[in-house]
């Protein structure tokens, strides 16, 4: 692999252009420099009034409800009238819708679980939980099978 930088003065961000032979499988690269990307992404939300800066990273799943966006994370939840369909648009490929008004992170899942009931994902250290669509679990389950 070669490894070339270059210095432009005029770029607003970083941008990676990968070039690789047609039959080359970059895809743990791209994944790679994503996480990077997300490492430092953040997300200005509302809480009680405040505006924080919350890592896009511990974002576990944002929920629309009632003209407003619940992002969850953790241990909060904040609030953004932002739609979720411009923040699907912002957000790294991590993230995946899972119903009409859901989408998670899925590097945040710790279980996907399929019942008569419905399909229930636990995400890690957290005790919040979330449905998923019947229509969006075959892609969610795809996905989580091919990250391993």
């Amino acid at each position: 692999m070669k490894i070339q930088v270059e210095v432009d003065e005029t770029a607003v961000e970083p941008e990676v252009t990968i070039r690789a032979a047609a039959n080359t499988d970059v895809s743990q690269l791209v994944a790679a420099l994503e996480a990077v990307s997300v490492a430092a992404k953040r997300l200005t939300l509302r809480q009680r009034g405040q505006s924080y800066q919350v890592v896009v990273g511990s974002i576990l799943f944002l929920e629309a409800a009632d003209h407003q966006v619940m992002v969850h994370t953790a241990d909060e939840v904040y609030v953004t009238r932002q739609p979720l369909y411009e923040l699907a648009d912002a957000l790294p490929t991590t993230f995946q819708r899972v119903s009409k008004s859901a989408i998670l992170n899925r590097e945040q899942i710790l279980s996907l679980t399929k019942s008569v009931t419905g399909n229930l994902v636990k995400f890690q250290n957290s005790h919040k939980q979330l449905y998923v669509s019947r229509r969006y679990y075959k892609a969610l389950r795809e996905a989580l099978e091919r990250e391993g």
